[in-house]
C-alpha cells in the first residue's frame, strides 16, 4: 500500500501539531531526477490552490531544513487542506495563530518524512487493518462516523490509506522508545482516579420524536399530538417492534439506530424527558411526552443503580487512553531530537496574509485541527472514545473515558 504523501497526512503528526494535509519537497540530492518530478507535481498541484481564497499563503520558500527549501507551492497546499476542514469563520486575531501554527508543522512533518524514507519499516495491510479498526471504534456508530468523515471530505478508504504513514511512524517510535502499556499501570490509574468511573442511578432508553416548535400553534401541535397518540398505540401492541417504529417515524437523529440512548443520568436530559424515562420500568412504554422539543415515546430498556464501574470493565479503555497519551509524549520528544540535531531556516517574511471581508474558517475553541490520529481522540469533529457524538449531551467526569452515550440533542438541558 503506497503512501500519497502529497494528499494524506500521518495522522500522529496531527495531535501532536495541530496538523493539515501537506505536501513537502524531498531534500535527497542523490536522486536530482526524483526530486525534479516531486518538484514538478507540487507546482502542478498549486495550480489548483486560489493563494487569494487562503487566509494566507507563500510567495517563496518558507523554511530551510538541512539545506533544503520547502516551497511555496507546498505550503499552499497544506494551508488550503487545512482550512477547507476548519468549520466556523477565522476572526483576523487568529491568523497570525494560524500561520505559525502552519510553518512550524511543515517543518516539522518534512523532518520526520526524511527520518521515514531513510527506514525499511514493513506495514502489512494487517497493520493497517487494526489501525483503522481502533480509530473506528471510538465512534459509537455509522452515523456519527459518516458525519466526521464529511466534515473531513474524505471517505474511510482515504482515512484508512493516511494511515500507512501513522503505523509505520509508530513502528519505527516502537525501536527507540518504550510505547507498552502494563495492566499494572493501567490499575494504578484506575485507583488513583476512581471517582472518574463512578456513576448514579442510569436508565437505558429509546424514544420516538415528533417535533414541535416552541412558538407553533395549539392547532399545529395538536395535529402532532395525534399522531404521537397513534404511534403510542403500534408501540403497545403485542409483538410490537418499537426500533422499527423508531427507525420509521423518529424526526431525531437517533431515529436510524431505532432511537437508542444508551444510558443516561437523569441530569443528562430534560427534565419532562427525564422524569418519565426514570419513573418507568424496563419494558415499559410511555405515552407522548412534551418536551420543548416535541413529543416523545419513549421505551424503558434496563435500569441501573448508581455504582462504581469494576477496574476489568474499562481497564482496555484505560490502557488505550494512556496509549494515547505516551504516544503523544513520545512523539514530541522525536520532534524535538530531530529539530535539536537539524539546521532549520524560517522565512515567515515570505507569507502574506490576506484579510477579505468575511474573514476565513476556523475551527470551534480558537484552535485549528487537523486529521485526528489513529489511537488518539479525534480533533475539532468526533467524540474521543467514551465520549458522546459532537452537540449531544456529555457525562460528567471521567465517565466521558469509560463510556460512549449515544445520547440526542433534541433531549439537552
Amino acid at each position: 500500500m503506497g503512501l500519497h504523501r502529497g494528499r494524506f497526512i500521518s495522522l500522529v503528526l496531527a495531535i501532536a501539531l495541530g496538523g493539515g494535509v501537506v505536501a513537502c519537497d524531498s531534500d535527497s540530492s542523490e536522486d536530482e531526477v526524483a526530486q525534479a518530478e516531486e518538484t514538478v507535481e507540487e507546482e502542478e498541484s498549486a495550480e489548483d490552490v486560489d493563494v487569494e481564497a487562503l487566509p494566507f499563503y507563500a510567495t517563496g520558500p518558507v523554511a530551510k531544513v538541512d539545506g533544503t527549501e520547502i516551497g511555496a507551492a507546498a505550503f499552499n497546499a497544506m494551508v488550503k487542506e487545512r482550512t477547507e476542514r476548519l468549520p466556523g469563520q477565522l476572526p483576523p486575531q487568529m491568523i497570525e495563530m494560524f500561520k505559525t501554527q502552519t510553518l512550524d508543522f511543515i517543518v516539522d512533518k518534512h523532518l520526520v518524512d526524511q527520518v521515514l524514507e531513510g527506514e525499511d519499516i514493513e506495514v502489512t495491510d494487517e497493520d493497517i487493518d487494526e489501525a483503522f479498526a481502533e480509530f473506528r471504534e471510538r465512534f459509537p456508530d455509522d452515523e456519527v462516523f459518516e458525519g466526521y468523515l464529511a466534515q473531513l471530505g474524505m471517505t474511510a478508504d482515504e482515512v484508512r490509506e493516511s494511515m500507512q504513514q501513522d503505523v509505520e511512524l509508530e513502528k519505527f517510535l516502537a525501536t527507540r522508545y518504550d510505547l507498552e502499556i502494563t495492566e499494572e499501570a493501567a490499575r494504578a490509574f484506575y485507583e488513583e482516579n476512581t471517582e472518574q468511573f463512578a456513576h448514579d442511578d442510569e436508565v437505558h432508553a429509546r424514544h420516538i420524536l415528533l417535533k414541535v416548535d416552541q412558538q407553533a400553534d395549539e392547532a399545529t401541535a395538536a395535529t402532532v399530538k395525534e399522531r404521537a397518540d397513534a404511534i403510542y398505540a403500534q408501540a403497545t401492541e403485542d409483538g410490537a417492534d418499537f426500533e422499527e417504529l423508531a427507525r420509521q417515524n423518529s424526526e431525531g437523529p437517533t431515529g436510524p439506530r431505532g432511537g437508542d440512548l444508551g444510558f443516561f443520568e437523569k441530569a443528562n436530559m430534560v427534565p419532562e424527558f427525564s422524569e418519565a424515562a426514570f419513573s418507568m420500568q424496563p419494558g415499559d412504554v410511555s405515552e407522548p411526552v412534551r418536551t420543548q422539543f416535541g413529543y416523545h415515546i419513549i421505551q424503558v430498556v434496563d435500569k441501573r443503580d448508581a455504582a462504581t464501574t469494576d477496574f476489568d470493565e474499562v481497564k482496555d479503555q484505560i490502557v488505550v487512553q494512556l496509549r494515547h497519551q505516551k504516544r503523544a509524549e513520545v512523539f514530541q520528544k522525536f520532534i524535538d531530537e530531530l529539530k535539536a540535531q537539524a539546521s532549520v531556516e524560517m522565512f515567515a517574511q515570505n507569507i502574506e496574509v490576506n484579510q477579505p471581508e468575511g474573514g476565513h474558517q476556523h475551527p470551534p475553541q480558537g484552535m485549528p485541527q487537523g486529521m485526528p490520529p489513529q489511537g488518539a481522540p479525534p480533533q475539532g469533529g468526533a467524540p474521543p472514545q467514551g465520549a458522546p457524538p459532537q452537540g449531544e449531551t456529555a457525562p460528567s467526569g471521567g465517565e466521558q473515558q469509560q463510556r460512549q452515550l449515544k445520547l440526542d440533542p433534541s433531549l439537552q438541558q
